[in-house]
């Protein structure tokens, strides 16, 4: 499938601040023609009193100074982005309100047809069918703590999921960072997979990653491709676990306090699949790290991945039956997936 927009277009959202943060063309800049207040205006002037009369009071609100300062910062984003296509929700009257300004100031450029919405529906219809999926996905599959994120970013043909997510997927996933909402995140996805080769490697993931989920029919190609599992032993997955979970958020300035907070939440999640006793135990061994210096993460860690994650993952890989086409540790995966990779890069 063609990309849903020309990748060489520097584009203006001309929509309200809200409209901008619900969703927009990745890499967009925002220079709203109506605020939040006053598209709500128009908006309920349209439904009371129609076209005509919501287009005058429109005119009225950018108005004067407010209006010279609009154009102003239009032409100035224009200049310096080099912006050759302006959009708002349908392509339709703020688009060509703006146009018509801009070339009274001898300023040239488009309007993106059918602006944000024809936008969505071209990543709705992309992501509708497994057909338009055309390339072989390989999943990087292993038990949790297996080094699979690492893994797939050395590797040219992957695509983050967890990095466009900002969440690492499970309970426990949490980077932080502000997720961005469904619709960036299905952009976001989209653009990368349109700009990526069409073979691709992916980290095995759940439909949902913390709080944005997959798009369409994307987890279920990958439910369906083959998978390559990295074999680590739990000891080495423990270590990887730590430094990842606890000494790097910490370092990176993550109180102590507020981490073992976000953890008691994030183990309280999974209670009732954990068990009372291994719930208790747990919740016990995860105090007593944070609150000593001296007790060991490695404790509630180990306990974690041996009765919820390992458990949890092993029945998902025996009930999915994916046909595991390689398996061995880190280096050999790796070894195994970037001959792949060369190898699909010279049949393209």
């Amino acid at each position: 499938m063609k990309k849903l927009i020309n990748a060489d277009y520097k584009l203006i959202d001309l929509r309200s601040e809200n409209e901008f943060d619900k969703g927009t063309i990745p890499n967009s800049i925002n220079i709203p023609i109506l605020n939040n207040n006053d598209y709500v205006k128009v908006g309920k002037d349209y439904k009371k009193n129609g076209r005509r009369s919501a287009i005058q009071l429109g005119n009225n609100l950018v108005s004067g100074e407010k209006k010279r300062n609009f154009i102003s910062r239009l032409i100035q984003a224009i200049e310096k982005q080099k912006t050759t296509h302006i959009f708002c929700k349908r392509g339709g009257l703020r688009s060509s309100t703006a146009i018509k300004w801009l070339n009274e100031k001898n300023i040239n450029t488009k309007i993106l047809k059918g602006g944000y919405k024809a936008y969505r529906k071209k990543v709705n219809i992309l992501h509708s069918s497994l057909e338009n999926y055309v390339g072989e996905w390989i999943i990087v599959g292993g038990y949790t703590g297996s080094g699979k994120t690492d893994l797939i970013k050395r590797l040219k043909s992957s695509i983050d999921l967890e990095g466009i997510a900002r969440h690492r997927g499970s309970t426990f996933g949490s980077t932080g960072q502000k997720q961005p909402n469904q619709q960036n995140f299905e952009n976001i996805l989209t653009q990368k997979y349109l700009e990526s080769p069409p073979n691709l490697i992916l980290e095995n993931e759940s439909r949902n990653i913390g709080g944005v989920t997959l798009p369409g029919m994307f987890y279920d190609k990958m439910q369906i491709s083959k998978i390559v599992f990295i074999e680590k032993k739990i000891s080495d997955r423990v270590d990887n676990i730590l430094k990842e979970y606890v000494l790097n958020p910490l370092k990176n300035g993550i109180s102590k306090e507020r981490l073992h907070e976000d953890y008691q939440i994030a183990l309280m999640k999974i209670r009732n699949r954990l068990g009372g006793d291994n719930y208790t135990l747990i919740k016990n061994e995860l105090s007593m790290a944070f609150d000593s210096s001296s007790y060991s993460h490695n404790k509630w860690i180990t306990l974690l991945l041996q009765r919820y994650y390992d458990k949890l993952y092993k029945y998902k890989l025996d009930t999915s039956k994916k046909d595991i086409v390689f398996s061995g540790d880190w280096n050999s995966c790796y070894h195994y997936l970037s001959e792949k990779e060369s190898y699909l890069d010279n049949l393209n």
